[in-house]
This record gives structure tokens, C-alpha cells and sequence, in this order.
């Protein structure tokens, strides 16, 4: 799994390519702990973390992947920032419509729309 962060102004997007299962799901697990950190530390500046996970390239995730995905969510919005999905694939969409996980998250087809939800 390759995960490239970017950012846009306040927003922070992770293109992520891949598979989303085991050990590759603990190693999101830290590339999004480090992100909620950087902000934790910038803390002085009144930001929070607004987070856009971008899952066109994910091939395949299992239930650690999802696990991450809902910490990730619960994390950040207990520190007031927010979580949005991305370009979800069918099998992607899927997993998170059968987990009953689309209630919790917002759910984009394009970046721009994604980015529209934190403005």
C-alpha cells in the first residue's frame, strides 16, 4: 500500500493505492495518527483536522481496514475535525454499505465536492 499526503489550505488528502488489509491497514493507522498529531501540535493556531480519504486506487480492504477507518472518524471528530470517503470503487462501497457504515461518513465522487463539504 502507498499512501501520498497532500494538502489544500486546511484540508488534508490521502491518496491511497492499494490493499487496505492487516499490516497495511496499521501501517494508514499511523500515516493518520501522525497527520491528527501534526495538527495536535499546531494546536495554538486554533486547527482542526479535516481529513479527505481518497480510495480510488484501493483494490481491496478488510475489516482492519474499516477498524481504521471508524478510529480515524471517531478520533478526529471528537477533536472537532472531520472525515470524508472519496472516490469509492464498487467493492469498496460495498464493504462500507454492508458494514452499515455509510450513515457515519460522507461520500464524495469527485474532489471537488469533497473539498466543497469543509467550505
Amino acid at each position: 500500500m502507498q499512501v501520498n499526503v497532500r494538502h489544500k489550505g486546511s484540508i488534508t488528502i490521502l491518496d491511497i493505492e492499494g490493499k487496505i488489509i492487516g499490516a497495511e491497514a496499521l501501517a494508514l493507522k499511523a500515516i493518520i495518527d501522525q497527520q491528527i498529531q501534526t495538527v495536535s501540535n499546531e494546536a495554538e493556531q486554533d486547527e482542526k483536522l479535516n481529513l479527505i480519504l481518497n480510495l480510488e486506487r484501493v483494490q481491496m480492504m478488510d475489516s482492519s481496514g474499516l477498524g481504521v477507518l471508524v478510529a480515524a472518524y471517531t478520533t478526529i471528530r471528537r477533536n472537532d475535525g472531520r472525515v470524508v470517503l472519496l472516490n469509492l470503487g464498487g467493492n469498496i462501497r460495498s464493504l462500507i454499505v454492508m458494514a452499515k457504515l455509510m450513515t457515519i461518513f460522507d461520500c464524495y465522487n469527485t474532489e471537488a465536492e469533497a473539498i466543497g463539504h469543509f467550505l
